[in-house]
Order: C-alpha cells, then structure tokens, then sequence
C-alpha cells in the first residue's frame, strides 16, 4: 500500500493561529519517519521536547542577555550589572546569550501568560557556582572597594517578549518550508515514489531545512553572499529559453547542466492544472542542489530547489 503524506494538512495547522504548534509538528515529526529524514526527525522533537543541547538551539530561539552579578564585600551584599566586554574573550559566548529551551507547549504556554502580564518582565538563566571564577577578576576591576569583593552568584536576563516572538517566529519559517518542500515535490507526496530516490529528496528537504529554518535569515529567496545574488524579483517571460539559460549561468551553473535542463524543458510538458513540474525537471532540480550541498562547480551559496523551481515555472508561464 503506497502511503500518501498531505502536506497541506500541515499548511491548514500553521495558518491556524488559534492552533498549538504541537499538531504541525508532530505531522511533520511523522512525515520525517516516513522518509526517514533523521535532520526533520531531531528538528521536529527538539521542538517539541525542549533543546537539550544549547548548540543545537536556533537563533530564534536566543535573546541577548545583561548580565547580574550578587557580591559579598564582608558582611555586605550588593547586586550590580558586569558588562559582557569584562569578561575574558574566550568565556564571552557562555554570558552573552539567554537560551529559551523549553518544548514548544511550555514557550505557548509562558507567551499566553505574558501577554495577560501574568508573568514578569524578564526571563532569568542562573549560572552555577563552577562559573562564577570567571567572574571574579572583572567584578573586582568595575566595583573597587577596600574590602575583598567575592561574586556569590550570576544571572543573565533577557526580555520575556522573546517567548511571544518564538512560536511566531517557527509558525512562519515552518509554513515558508512546508510551502517549499510542496513547490518541489507535490501538495500529496506519495511516500513510495519519494523513497524511490530517498537520498537525493532527502538532500533537498536538508537544503530547504538550512536555507528556511535554521538560516538566520528569513528563509526567503534573496540570499546575498561575497559575490552571489539571488533576488526573488527575477523574471523570465513564458518560451524564453534564452534568458532561462542567461540566469542559470549567472548563479553559477554549469554550461552542461543547463544544456541538459534546456531539452528538458523543451521536450517535457508540465502539469500545468497543478503547477507542477515534470519528473525529469525535478530531477535535474534535485541534480543540482546534491552539487551543491557537496560542494561541487561554482553554484551560488543561496541556491535553493525552490528558486530553481521558481524559474523553471516562469518559463513555462505557471
């Protein structure tokens, strides 16, 4: 039985904006299963089960933070803030960031609570007590005293508007990759016939994964590099092979590649009630962005099967 994945389903859920984004998650949580796309997999559960890892979590989800030191002067204790620049550089990147980890459930929860002011104006990161040395030595520089000054505790604390900005923040790059993988592969992908060429699919949705989720860009086609442009505003009018050939030479493609995607373009008829490209042309789609992925030619860094996708339709008029 050749089991078929409704992406739209998952469009209807972030479009929903009275909807948890569990639902949208765990589908595409069960869509990764299904094609066995372990980076969708351990994206989708982070996600959804916190970040246990703070290298892992995305820039979305990361604040800027000032940091609060508590000192003991003999008998006194004080409070007062240390400037990131204080701190030795090679130490700097652990007191910069606060890091929301929390599962996807818990920063909706804390969002709807923020905005009925039932929560405080901060989010707070204690630092444990095996930091704290790092502290010291600038503490003592900023706060002179006659009496020894020992840092006994450390927080970094960022604005809680961040636990509002998150879940809007995954609901758009979501729907921008959900919108991309469909582009590419179909509204109803039938998991057979993606499995066929499991590897080369895989590829792709890991290149719209790090183009559109973790990019710390908007996920959409301008990418600017050191001498690559790729700019969304592109336009080809419908049979010009000419200007289609043109502007795949400029992002980098090879003459060969783009010898091979003219006959097929010129020979093969898409489905034009759909908007979908044909088998070959998404083939060739797929061809390209594994050089890319690999490293392969001079193709632009922004590349993107969605931009491919996107020149190839205006070709054809669609």
């Amino acid at each position: 039985m050749n089991q078929t994945f409704l992406l739209q389903e998952v469009i209807d859920d972030l479009i929903n904006v009275d909807k948890s984004l569990s639902a949208a998650l765990i589908k595409l949580n069960y869509f990764g299963r299904l094609i066995k796309n372990k980076e969708l997999i351990d994206y989708t559960q982070n996600e959804l089960n916190g970040y246990k890892d703070k290298e892992s979590v995305p820039s979305y989800r990361k604040t800027i933070g000032t940091l609060y030191i508590d000192m003991q002067a003999y008998y006194n204790r004080h409070t007062g803030i240390l400037p990131i620049s204080m701190i030795d550089e090679k130490y700097r990147f652990a007191f910069q960031n606060v890091y929301v980890t929390e599962g996807i459930a818990a920063i909706e929860k804390l969002a709807r609570e923020s905005e009925s002011d039932a929560a405080a104006g901060q989010i707070v990161s204690h630092f444990p007590m095996e930091m704290l040395h790092v502290l010291q030595e600038p503490a003592r520089t900023l706060y002179k005293s006659d009496t020894r000054i020992d840092v006994i505790g450390a927080r970094l604390t960022g604005n809680v508007n961040i636990v509002v900005e998150i879940p809007n923040a995954i609901r758009t790059k979501l729907l921008d990759f959900v919108i991309s993988i469909a582009d590419t592969f179909g509204y109803n992908i039938e998991i057979e016939s993606f499995n066929e060429k499991g590897k080369t699919n895989n590829q792709t949705i890991i290149h719209q994964m790090n183009t559109i989720i973790n990019n710390s860009g908007d996920g959409n086609l301008i990418n600017t590099g050191n001498e690559n442009k790729i700019d969304n505003n592109i336009t080809l009018y419908k049979g010009d092979i000419g200007r289609l050939q043109k502007e795949l030479l400029k992002q980098g493609i090879e003459e060969v590649d783009v010898k091979e995607i003219s006959e097929i373009v010129q020979s093969e008829d898409p489905n034009k009630e759909k908007k979908l490209l044909g088998e070959k042309s998404n083939d060739w789609i797929s061809k390209i962005i594994n050089k890319s992925l690999n490293g392969v030619g001079k193709i632009a860094t922004g590349i993107s099967s969605n931009l491919l996708a996107a020149l190839i339709k205006q070709y054809y008029g669609l």
